[in-house]
């Protein structure tokens, strides 16, 4: 019984475009949560920095430091930049009553379209999970190992800045 060679390309073509569409489907509500004003980050400081719900961020030497609480009690921490050999990552961790509400990634590698691909099914994952665990003691996403070391660090950059 004889195969045609490109069967296996066509099976892998597709998985991909399937996690491709659940990765957009996903993302979609973040993206529409950050146009809306949810907070909003300028630059990207390897130090991390203080965001307050509405965008404005603290002051210079209020970094490192307990963050005040706004109306609602949530606060959003940028954690710091973590450098990999594929590329920076950073994430930004919202707090409400020092909880972990929310997590997003603010940079995750896409220097390689491998990269972009990995990372649109990792992040989300990685979200989720700090969220669960509510602190960076999160498992590894198989096949983003670089991308979960970095995440996990940047994300304990946020929770120790928190205090």
């Amino acid at each position: 019984m004889s195969t045609t060679p490109w069967r296996g390309t066509l099976l892998f073509a597709g998985s991909l475009a399937t996690i491709a569409v659940a990765a957009v489907t996903r993302f979609a509500g973040a993206t529409d949560a950050a146009q809306t004003g949810s907070a909003s980050v300028a630059g990207g400081s390897s130090s991390g920095a203080v965001v307050a719900p509405g965008g404005t961020k603290a002051a210079p030497g209020a970094v490192g430091k307990a963050p005040a609480a706004a109306a609602n009690g949530a606060v959003v921490i940028v954690g710091s930049t973590v450098q990999t050999r594929y590329g920076p990552v950073q994430v930004s961790v919202t707090f409400t009553a020092k909880k972990i509400t929310a997590v997003q990634a603010l940079q995750v590698p896409s220097g390689h379209q491998e990269s972009v691909m990995i990372n649109n099914y990792a992040a989300p994952i990685l979200a989720q999970e700090a969220v669960a665990a509510n602190s960076a003691k999160i498992d590894t996403v198989s096949g983003a190992t670089f991308t979960s070391q970095a995440y996990k660090t940047s994300l304990q950059s946020a929770i120790t800045q928190l205090g």
